[in-house]
């Protein structure tokens, strides 16, 4: 990420500093401060060279970064040391700033060092009471702003009396010893003055504003204006009535949105959510014509900022309008342009085009990324000219903490991992390559490396099992998901392949050659794999291997597709702590106790259904891993397998009633997103898929056609009950 920032910043300054037409003092400071913002040092770095070079700095502030950073890049040069002297010179630098630098930058070491001392000497520390006092008030603010996000009503209370005291002393210092300026009271008290009046009424701010604009050129602080510019911009409101009403708005958007954060489900939450921005559409579409189109000139910084907002969680078509509005009075700088960023990239969403400022994130399969980017490698630029943060600084807000498209919507052929095993440590490297749909150019490539130690993975027979809940997916550990694993393991039979698809879980198996054997089966379609510890001599009889096969061929011809021609790899784990059994893509794993199971009760075993999963649960997933939903109507997909086969069926049906009668709770699947306990266990497993057979009702029709449309993606239950009506009813049976 900082190496794509590097590279677009250094490509904008060059652009710059190429130009045709020479940039002002006023565009090369803008481009070096934008640079700061953006981390890019070295970047930062040329363009105050090139500033200082074509027009001398002339304001302390910027001379000062670019001797910081000269200092950072070109150590104990003369040109460091003529930037040293020419701060001494400078009439804000006092002797408390070079106190700063000996403990900084130990300067005081330097041969030179009297000589700076003796240039700032006689200013001293300038007007000290203006220092002593504003320091006071400084302590107080900053205690002040820490508990400000605290909405407790003592809390709110102290905030309000420190800042009314702030303003009072403020007003007095003034009044006593002048508005503060570099070279009146030094560096220090320019900030702590303007950090104090930052947070006064609009009235003080305002005429604070004035009073800072009217200093001497290069002697106030042009950050610190920038930010009362900002202030007074944003609290300013021309229209009361208007703002009343569009904070009520803003206060139930973000009210109800608050509701994805606490107890309630996600389901009623959305509703809710539904219900306000319904609402609030009414009102402002009404707020609008009665009052005309929010414009910052019209009616203030807040009142453009709700009513984007708003537009901005409307339906699509409405939030089309209100960005045409918007852009046209953004052209002659009358609307906030972050806002015209964000609306255009929802409004782009709309239409299923790339976005071209990165606001927008996708959350699916617990995973959160960006969608897909335009023009990735000027992403920053674009953000600058429309007043926004780097991308870098941007992602928090999303909870990311790296940049990267989400995997579901990138071809996973732009990912690869190489992986080695040097004894109870795997080492991966590799790189991905920062992928969009609509890019033009080279891809970005960007390494990575991470180790894992296997004795979390590792088994007591030496199998070392990846898998799905194993949390040791790349994307899982802070890298990017991964479809291109290449591995070297000469001694380990290696289970898992490269063809994994981008929206689901990558699953790898290794298993020492010296301790496991392989049993091949071949089948038309595709040859079986099995694995079993040598150790072991049970004779399995070939209905076993048979029951793979079978119920294989049988769900190739239910579901109209084969998957795969590579070997279908069946793995027994030896280990007596292994009691679990899962479905991968192209894997089965299990332990030993299972077979047990199947030598007890062969004619409707676990096999059918494992085998299932490769079609209901690895070619197609249920969001939030909805079990209720993929484990009962995969239990009723076997079901069609031992009815085809004319062996099974009625022992599992009686077996089904039997559990039903044992439930103490005659549980709905409406009602259940996980497996906790015994009664949902028999509603999942035995009562939906008994109760679906009872149906006759085109249920295996339905869920063809379901399988087909949406094979290779992530269903919503909400999706489910969209394109399988019939099933609504079965879904909330008792």
């Amino acid at each position: 990420m900082k190496k794509t920032l590097i590279i677009s910043s250094v490509l904008l300054f060059f652009a710059v500093t190429t130009s045709a037409q020479t940039p002002t003092y006023k565009e090369l400071s803008a481009t070096a401060y934008n640079l700061l913002k953006g981390q890019d040092y070295i970047g930062a770095h040329k363009a105050f060279h090139t500033m200082d070079s074509l027009y001398g700095i002339s304001d302390f502030e910027a001379l000062y970064y670019y001797y910081a950073l000269s200092h950072d890049f070109v150590h104990d040069s003369e040109s460091e040391k003529a930037l040293m002297f020419r701060l001494a010179q400078n009439k804000c630098c006092d002797m408390r700033y070079l106190d700063d630098w000996t403990r900084s930058q130990q300067a005081d070491t330097l041969d030179y060092w009297n000589d700076i001392v003796a240039i700032v000497a006689p200013r001293g520390y300038q007007d000290t009471v203006y220092q002593n006092r504003l320091l006071v008030m400084n302590r107080a603010n900053n205690a002040a702003r820490q508990m400000q996000n605290n909405n407790q009503d003592s809390v709110r209370n102290a905030i309000r009396m420190v800042d009314s005291a702030n303003l009072n002393e403020l007003k007095q210092l003034i009044a006593e010893r002048g508005f503060p300026t570099y070279s009146k009271v030094g560096y220090y008290c320019v900030k702590y003055a303007s950090a104090i009046a930052l947070y006064q009424p609009l009235e003080f701010l305002h005429w604070y504003l004035e009073q800072a604009k009217a200093a001497d050129s290069g002697d106030y602080d042009p950050e610190w204006l920038g930010y009362l510019i900002d202030r007074d911009r944003r609290e300013s409101i021309y229209d009361t009535l208007f703002y009343s009403r569009i904070e009520a708005m803003f206060q139930a958007d973000q009210e109800a949105r608050h509701l994805l954060k606490s107890d309630m489900d996600k389901v009623s939450a959305w509703r809710i959510i539904h219900k306000v921005d319904s609402a609030n559409l009414i009102a402002l579409e009404q707020l609008i014509a009665e009052r005309g189109f929010p414009t910052l000139s019209k009616l203030g910084y807040k009142c453009c900022d709700y009513a984007a907002l708003i537009s901005q969680h409307s339906p699509p078509e409405y939030l089309h309008w209100f960005l045409e509005q918007a852009q046209a009075a953004a052209d002659s700088g009358d609307f906030i342009p972050s806002w015209i960023a964000y609306m255009t990239d929802r409004d782009l969403d709309h239409q299923g085009k790339p976005q071209i400022y990165g606001t927008q994130g996708l959350t699916r399969d617990g995973l959160t990324g960006l969608y897909i980017i335009e023009d990735i490698e000027h992403l920053n630029e674009r953000r600058r000219s429309m007043d926004m943060e780097p991308i870098g600084d941007y992602l928090p807000h999303l909870d990311m903490a790296d940049f990267y498209i989400h995997p579901s919507l990138v071809d996973y052929r732009q990912y690869s991992l190489n992986l080695r095993i040097e004894g109870d440590t795997l080492r991966v490297s590799g790189f991905y390559l920062i992928p969009y749909e609509t890019y033009t150019g080279q891809p970005i490539k960007v390494d990575t490396a991470y180790s894992l130690p296997l004795a979390d993975y590792r088994t007591a027979d030496g199998a070392i099992v990846l898998r799905r809940e194993g949390n040791w997916y790349p994307h899982r550990n802070g890298e990017l998901l991964t479809a291109q694993v290449h591995i070297k393991a000469d001694d380990y039979y290696i289970l898992g392949g490269t063809e994994w698809l981008p929206s689901f879980d990558i699953h790898l198996v290794l298993l020492p050659k010296d301790k496991y054997t392989c049993k091949v089966i071949d089948s038309p379609i595709r040859p079986f794999h099995f694995y079993r510890l040598a150790s072991d001599t049970t004779q399995y009889p070939d209905a076993y291997y048979r029951e793979f096969v079978d119920s294989y061929n049988f769900y190739c011809t239910f579901f109209g597709d084969s998957l795969s021609s590579k070997p279908m790899n069946i793995v027994e784990i030896g280990d007596p702590q292994f009691v679990m059994c899962q479905s991968l893509r192209d894997m089965i794993i299990f332990g030993h106790y299972f077979y047990d199971v199947y030598t007890m009760i062969p004619d409707f075993s676990w096999i059918p259904h494992e085998v299932a999963h490769q079609w209901w649960g690895d070619g197609i997933f249920f969001e939030y891993r909805d079990y209720a939903l993929s484990e009962s109507l995969n239990e009723y997909i076997k079901l069609q397998f031992l009815k085809s086969r004319g062996r099974g069926y009625e022992e599992q049906i009686a077996y089904y009633k039997t559990m039903m009668e044992r439930a103490e709770k005659k549980l709905p699947i409406s009602d259940i997103h996980s497996v906790e306990s015994q009664d949902e266990s028999i509603a999942i497993y035995h009562a939906a898929p008994y109760r679906l057979e009872q149906m006759r009702t085109d249920v295996d029709a339905a869920l063809k056609q379901l399988y087909r449309k949406h094979k290779h993606t992530i269903v919503s239950r909400d999706t489910f009950l969209q394109e399988c009506m019939m099933f609504k009813k079965w879904l909330k049976a008792e």
